[in-house]
Protein backbone atom coordinates (compact mmCIF):
# COMPACT_ATOMS: atom_id res chain seq x y z
CA UNK A 1 0.00 0.00 0.00
CA UNK A 2 1.28 3.44 -0.88
CA UNK A 3 1.06 5.84 2.07
CA UNK A 4 0.52 9.45 0.99
CA UNK A 5 2.27 10.99 4.01
CA UNK A 6 5.50 8.99 3.80
CA UNK A 7 8.60 9.79 1.73
CA UNK A 8 9.38 7.60 -1.28
CA UNK A 9 12.57 6.40 -2.92
CA UNK A 10 12.66 5.65 -6.65
CA UNK A 11 14.84 2.82 -7.98
CA UNK A 12 15.80 2.12 -11.59
CA UNK A 13 16.75 -1.19 -13.20
CA UNK A 14 20.52 -1.27 -13.68
CA UNK A 15 22.34 -1.25 -17.00
CA UNK A 16 24.24 -4.51 -16.43
CA UNK A 17 24.53 -7.42 -18.81
CA UNK A 18 23.33 -10.26 -16.56
CA UNK A 19 21.56 -10.84 -13.24
CA UNK A 20 24.83 -10.66 -11.30
CA UNK A 21 25.59 -7.04 -12.20
CA UNK A 22 22.13 -5.79 -13.17
CA UNK A 23 20.44 -4.65 -9.95
CA UNK A 24 17.95 -2.04 -8.73
CA UNK A 25 19.78 1.21 -7.94
CA UNK A 26 18.37 4.36 -6.29
CA UNK A 27 17.76 7.25 -8.68
CA UNK A 28 15.83 9.74 -6.53
CA UNK A 29 14.13 10.47 -3.22
CA UNK A 30 11.11 12.63 -2.60
CA UNK A 31 7.45 12.83 -1.66
CA UNK A 32 4.19 12.20 -3.45
CA UNK A 33 2.96 15.49 -4.87
CA UNK A 34 -0.72 14.48 -4.88
CA UNK A 35 -2.86 11.38 -4.80
CA UNK A 36 -2.52 8.97 -7.74
CA UNK A 37 -4.67 9.67 -10.81
CA UNK A 38 -6.17 7.01 -13.09
CA UNK A 39 -5.88 7.79 -16.82
CA UNK A 40 -6.71 5.34 -19.62
CA UNK A 41 -6.67 2.37 -17.22
CA UNK A 42 -3.22 3.15 -15.79
CA UNK A 43 -2.45 4.91 -12.53
CA UNK A 44 -0.13 7.92 -12.64
CA UNK A 45 1.90 8.76 -9.53
CA UNK A 46 3.58 12.18 -9.37
CA UNK A 47 6.70 12.41 -7.18
CA UNK A 48 8.39 15.68 -6.17
CA UNK A 49 12.13 14.85 -6.07
CA UNK A 50 14.52 16.37 -3.54
CA UNK A 51 17.61 17.34 -5.52
CA UNK A 52 18.40 15.71 -8.87
CA UNK A 53 16.72 12.76 -10.58
CA UNK A 54 19.67 10.68 -11.80
CA UNK A 55 18.67 8.00 -14.31
CA UNK A 56 21.69 6.12 -15.62
CA UNK A 57 20.06 3.32 -17.64
CA UNK A 58 18.55 4.91 -20.75
CA UNK A 59 17.60 1.55 -22.29
CA UNK A 60 15.01 0.60 -19.64
CA UNK A 61 12.34 2.87 -18.15
CA UNK A 62 11.30 0.54 -15.29
CA UNK A 63 10.89 2.33 -11.95
CA UNK A 64 10.29 0.80 -8.51
CA UNK A 65 8.67 2.92 -5.76
CA UNK A 66 9.79 2.11 -2.21
CA UNK A 67 8.55 3.38 1.17
CA UNK A 68 9.86 2.78 4.66
CA UNK A 69 7.89 0.21 6.65
CA UNK A 70 5.64 -0.75 3.72
CA UNK A 71 5.41 -3.60 1.22
CA UNK A 72 6.77 -6.88 2.56
CA UNK A 73 8.38 -5.09 5.55
CA UNK A 74 5.36 -3.90 7.58
CA UNK A 75 6.06 -1.83 10.73
CA UNK A 76 9.79 -1.96 10.10
CA UNK A 77 12.52 0.59 9.51
CA UNK A 78 13.41 -1.18 6.23
CA UNK A 79 12.28 0.11 2.84
CA UNK A 80 9.73 -2.05 1.01
CA UNK A 81 8.39 -2.05 -2.55
CA UNK A 82 4.92 -0.50 -2.87
CA UNK A 83 4.60 -0.14 -6.65
CA UNK A 84 6.43 -0.81 -9.89
CA UNK A 85 5.86 0.96 -13.17
CA UNK A 86 7.31 2.84 -16.12
CA UNK A 87 8.83 6.30 -16.18
CA UNK A 88 6.36 8.50 -18.07
CA UNK A 89 7.93 11.96 -17.79
CA UNK A 90 10.53 14.05 -15.98
CA UNK A 91 10.09 17.81 -15.72
CA UNK A 92 12.56 19.57 -13.44
CA UNK A 93 12.12 17.99 -10.01
CA UNK A 94 8.79 16.34 -10.88
CA UNK A 95 8.72 12.69 -11.96
CA UNK A 96 5.57 10.94 -13.24
CA UNK A 97 5.47 7.13 -12.97
CA UNK A 98 2.81 5.12 -14.83
CA UNK A 99 1.64 1.99 -13.00
CA UNK A 100 -0.46 -0.57 -14.89
CA UNK A 101 -0.98 -3.03 -12.02
CA UNK A 102 -3.46 -2.66 -9.17
CA UNK A 103 -2.33 -0.77 -6.08
CA UNK A 104 -3.82 0.43 -2.84
CA UNK A 105 -3.45 3.99 -1.55
CA UNK A 106 -3.84 5.01 2.09
CA UNK A 107 -3.22 7.97 4.34
CA UNK A 108 0.26 8.30 5.76
CA UNK A 109 0.94 7.17 9.27
CA UNK A 110 3.93 7.70 11.48
CA UNK A 111 5.36 4.39 12.64
CA UNK A 112 7.32 4.69 15.87
CA UNK A 113 9.72 1.89 16.84
CA UNK A 114 8.36 -0.13 19.75
CA UNK A 115 4.79 1.13 19.36
CA UNK A 116 2.01 -1.14 18.04
CA UNK A 117 0.61 -0.28 14.63
CA UNK A 118 -3.16 -0.08 14.43
CA UNK A 119 -4.75 -1.51 11.28
CA UNK A 120 -5.79 1.14 8.75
Amino acid sequence: MIRLGKPVTLYEWGAGTNTLNQIWTPCGKGTLQAGPKVKMGATEVTVQIEGQFEKKNTRDDSIKIMQQGEGMTPSSQRWGEVAMGRLKSVSGNTVVVEIKSAMKVGKGSVVRPGKPVSPA
